[in-house]
């Protein structure tokens, strides 16, 4: 899977709301009460007047006619948001969709001719300009190519899994776009290394300690996250009500690394403080409730863009800890 929205998931995996600007560009002086004056001018965290102001404060770089095609496209994003979670989407076409728009919005805010084009004269919604539509009128959430023609999408083995864990993320989702991912190539596999308990020295806490193989090669300003799914087997004797195996899905950004390590990254989940309910449930699955995990982890960009998922490692907590 390429593409989804990935800035969705801070919110709902674990990310505290501040971390979500953390997909622009360093904000420039005064752009968070920028931000903020437009959340309260806005009737409603959807309207297209929001989205707009938002990429405005979040890159003044943004010329107004970009800043329109921006907010434009993220507030289609969290419409299809919308119809994914009511079942007018499948898994598929919803990442086919994203996928789409994302190419197409990096290409058009390079162009300052062709956004006024697709901002004047795109009744179809595809972001490919009537002029040079072969296929107009193409229906709501239909994925399409530089031409604008309905593209194929095909069912993937990974839908059944990924519906849940799309839903969760979405559940709670808000949708901003890093401009300086635009251009940036597809992160690089990681992969899991190990989990266990440790110190935290970066927080003074002690807690479990995920370490995966660190992702590098994004380009500056635009930051890397790490989306780790579990599948916690061998419950614990003790507790009968649990189920044979859970399965939960976080997402940590690379500022929450604990380590300067160029090959190796270690995400924390510490013991005692509030955690999201997401890394709550996880850190639980550790201490008390299941002996082993099988677990994958994926790399994802500002701009929505993704590796592949790593291969699933089955591990029980590394008998010597892990230290961050």
């Amino acid at each position: 899977m390429r593409c989804f929205v990935l800035a969705a998931a801070l919110l709902a995996a674990g990310l505290a709301p501040a971390k979500l600007a953390a997909q622009a560009p360093a904000p420039k002086s005064g752009s968070e009460s920028c931000v903020n004056d437009a959340r309260i001018r806005a009737t409603k965290a959807v309207e297209q007047g929001m989205s707009i102001e938002a990429a405005s404060c979040l890159d003044p770089s943004l010329s107004p006619m970009a800043a329109r095609l921006v907010g434009t496209v993220n507030l289609t994003r969290a419409q299809y948001a919308r119809d994914f979670l009511q079942g007018k989407l499948t898994p598929a076409r919803y990442r086919a969709i994203l996928d789409d728009r994302s190419g197409k919005l990096q290409q058009l805010v390079r162009d300052p001719d062709r956004i006024r084009e697709v901002l004047e004269n795109d009744a179809d919604g595809d972001l490919v300009a009537d002029r040079l539509d072969r296929c107009p009128g193409t229906p709501h959430g239909v994925p399409t190519d530089a031409n604008g023609c309905p593209l194929r999408v095909q069912p993937t083995p990974e839908d059944q899994s990924d519906d849940r864990s799309l839903r969760a993320i979405l559940s709670r989702s808000r949708f901003l776009y890093n401009r300086s991912c635009d251009g940036a190539p597809p992160p690089r596999i990681t992969t899991p290394l190990e989990w266990g308990r440790g110190p935290q020295t970066k927080l003074g806490t002690q807690g479990f300690n995920l370490a995966v193989a660190k992702v590098i090669g994004q380009q500056p300003g635009c930051e890397v996250f790490y989306e780790v799914q579990f599948r916690f087997i061998d419950p614990n004797p003790g507790n009968p009500a649990l189920p044979p195996s859970k399965i939960l899905t976080i997402v940590f950004s690379d500022s929450e690394d604990l380590l300067t390590d160029p090959v190796r990254s270690v995400l924390p989940l510490p013991v005692g403080p509030t955690l999201s309910p997401a890394r709550s449930a996880v850190r639980e699955a550790m201490l008390r409730q299941y002996f082993r995990a099988s677990w994958r982890v994926r790399a994802v960009n500002g701009s929505n863009v993704t590796s592949h998922w790593s291969p699933f490692v089955t591990q029980g907590p590394a008998s010597s800890g892990v230290d961050g």
